[in-house]
Order: C-alpha cells, then sequence, then structure tokens
C-alpha cells in the first residue's frame, strides 16, 4: 500500500511523511504533541484496555490520540519499564511514538482501522493493543 515512506527529525518532534500509491500529492503527517499542548476534549471518543486507555478524535482528516498507559515510560532511550507506541493502520507499520499524545494530520481518504501498541524497547509487547475504526472523509 505504502509506494513511499520518508521520516524526517524536527527539533523537539517526531515528523513523518507518507505518500500512498496514486495519491503522491496526498502526504500525511506524524506529529508527536508537545506535553504542554491541550486538544478540547469535547466529542473525544474513548477505549479502555486492562491496563491502559487511549482517547481519539477525528476532525476533518486529522486524527488526534492521547494515552494513558500507568506504569509505562514513553522513551527514546533504553529504560527499564520504557517504549514507544506502535501504530499501525490497516495492519501495516506507521509510525513509533514517545509521546503519549500525538496527531496523524492529512489522512488519507476512506476507512481505516487503526492499531495502537504499547511496545517495550527489547520488542515486547507491554500491553494488549487497542484498535479502533475510522472513515475519513474526502475533504
Amino acid at each position: 500500500m505504502w509506494k513511499y515512506i520518508m521520516l524526517a527529525l524536527s527539533i523537539g518532534s517526531l515528523t513523518g511523511m507518507f505518500l500512498f500509491h496514486g495519491e503522491e500529492s496526498q502526504a500525511m503527517e506524524i506529529l508527536e504533541i508537545r506535553s504542554d499542548v491541550s486538544v478540547q476534549a469535547a466529542n473525544m471518543k474513548g477505549i479502555k484496555q486492562e491496563n491502559w486507555s487511549l482517547q481519539y478524535k477525528l476532525k476533518n482528516q486529522d486524527l488526534y490520540v492521547e494515552c494513558i498507559i500507568p506504569d509505562f515510560s514513553l522513551t527514546k532511550e533504553m529504560k527499564e519499564n520504557g517504549g514507544y507506541l506502535l501504530i499501525k493502520m490497516n495492519g501495516q507499520k506507521t509510525a513509533e511514538m514517545h509521546q503519549a499524545a500525538f496527531m496523524l494530520k492529512n489522512m488519507p481518504p476512506g476507512e481505516h482501522t487503526m492499531e495502537i501498541i504499547p511496545v517495550e524497547h527489547n520488542g515486547k509487547q507491554f500491553a494488549e493493543p487497542i484498535s479502533f475504526e475510522i472513515k475519513v472523509n474526502q475533504s
């Protein structure tokens, strides 16, 4: 499904651009949200798993996600009880996030299955994944 994948680091955040097969003019951008930035919680949908939860909101072609994972640190450095969030869209790895809140901007139109998985730095899954369905409308 992916024709090209380009990842670029920006100061203080991870930004990725994805060009979709047949839609090279349409790029999806991935942003980690700084801890001092908040998004209005109104209209956010929540999902709880046994030991963690997330909330998400789709607005136009932008998906905002916020995760709460007790006893687990999201870090880039190797650290005990630390790791990252593996983000999958339609079964394909999309990103590794090191912040609890992030935004996927300019998502491609259509129905998508999103899967968020907390993963330890050693590659072991920390908790059960949370999956949800979204429908992105043409802008």
